[in-house]
């Protein structure tokens, strides 16, 4: 049913970089949302006032909650769609983030609503109708959340959305919910303890969870994440495939919007190259990033000294001494300033942030005396950063 939606709804769907494309794969995705969240609440909240379950009648608003998450959704995708301008020249990608950071504050809004009520029918317990058909069709409700915990999922892969990620495990937590409160109804004909005002407080829990989830998911990109290893290793096997460039590091990537990338990095080139044909070598590799990636990249040039076998032997000392102390140890930027009494080596490490100011301190001393066992007259010079 998922692909014949697509081929109905989404047309040009397998160019998924397109921003008209994503946004006609989100409206799908909250259309269909919509549809599906309204029909359950309208049979939930029957089920919910004939059988007077509390824990029923939170499922139902659940479902209410999720069909307005999924039209706040919606708005975000066709305002992420919009193209750059003056104001936002990167474009208004990451409103598509803060669209699942308004739907989570809905979900974690209810789930405390039901919460409270819940916990008012533990004090004052009423009882509450079974009906073997009553359970099939909450049974029927589970399994069209799976469904559209599946169909999520799909589209959110197929255009990398977080947010449609997160609707599909949003899905699956329903499921979860729902599947509780058909066990209290079942347990509630055995005891005479409020078990229905129990389960809505453990359906309350879940929207909460799933609620604080979203929005978890929602601001990391918002707040800056680090590069999707994937991405990142992807940038550096395509730059290093160009001639003259032997190295890369300070690879920085930013987010504005899923699918909307822009990144720099150093490229090390020979320091006695044509620096016109590096130039041009530099501008091939900026265009095949972008036409393999979709990231757009820009390039700053490093000349380093590859031909200086005094150079090499010395880059090669620091680089065994650095993976001595730690294999997670890399350097670059590596610089000699020779002299009679004192070696000045510099160069760049880059460190995990595990490593603290202290941990930073004891690694410089660390460096240092290594690097001085082997000649006394180095001297390093050692800035640290991080892999961005």
């Amino acid at each position: 049913m998922t692909k014949a939606l697509i081929r109905l709804f989404v047309r040009d769907a397998q160019n998924t970089r397109d921003a008209r494309v994503r946004e006609r794969y989100g409206v799908l995705s909250g259309a269909v949302g919509i549809a599906c969240n309204v029909f359950l609440f309208l049979l939930k909240v029957v089920i919910g006032l004939v059988t007077g379950s509390i824990s029923i009648a939170a499922d139902a608003f659940n479902n209410l909650s999720d069909g307005l998450s999924c039209l706040i959704s919606i708005v975000g995708f066709k305002l992420s769609g919009k193209a750059p301008d003056a104001k936002h020249p990167f474009g208004y990608g990451r409103t598509e983030y803060i669209a699942g950071l308004a739907v989570s504050f809905i979900i974690v809004l209810v789930g405390f609503e039901f919460f409270k009520t819940s916990i008012g029918r533990i004090l004052h317990p009423e009882p509450v109708a079974f009906s073997l058909v009553l359970v099939v069709i909450l049974a029927v409700s589970m399994l069209v959340k799976l469904w559209m915990g599946a169909f999520n999922v799909q589209i959110g892969r197929r255009i990398e959305s977080p947010v449609l990620m997160a609707a599909g495990q949003d899905s699956r937590n329903d499921v979860i919910t729902t599947g509780v409160v058909i066990l209290g109804m079942v347990a509630g004909q055995f005891t005479t303890l409020p078990v229905d005002g129990y389960i809505g407080v453990l359906v309350a829990a879940f929207i909460i969870w799933a609620g604080f989830g979203i929005a978890r998911d929602t601001v990391a990109p918002l707040l800056g994440e680090a590069a999707d290893p994937e991405i990142a290793r992807s940038i550096e096997k395509l730059v290093m495939e160009s001639e003259y460039i032997v190295g890369v590091h300070d690879l920085i990537v930013h987010n504005y919007g899923a699918g909307r990338w822009l990144a720099s990095l150093h490229a090390e080139v020979p320091s006695d190259s044509d620096f016109v044909a590096v130039h041009e070598v530099i501008d091939e590799a900026e265009k095949r990033v972008w036409q393999r990636t979709g990231v757009y990249l820009v390039i700053h040039m490093d000349p380093i000294d590859v031909n200086n076998e005094h150079v090499a032997a010395l880059r090669e000392q620091v680089d065994a001494v650095l993976h001595e102390i730690d294999e997670n140890l890399s350097m670059h930027d590596f610089r000699v300033v020779d002299g009679a009494r004192q070696i000045n080596l510099i160069f760049d490490v880059v460190v995990p942030f595990s490593y603290n100011n202290e941990a930073k301190r004891e690694l410089m001393m660390t460096i240092r005396n290594k690097l001085k066992e082997i000649d006394w007259r180095y001297n390093p010079v050692v800035t640290f950063d991080h892999q961005m």
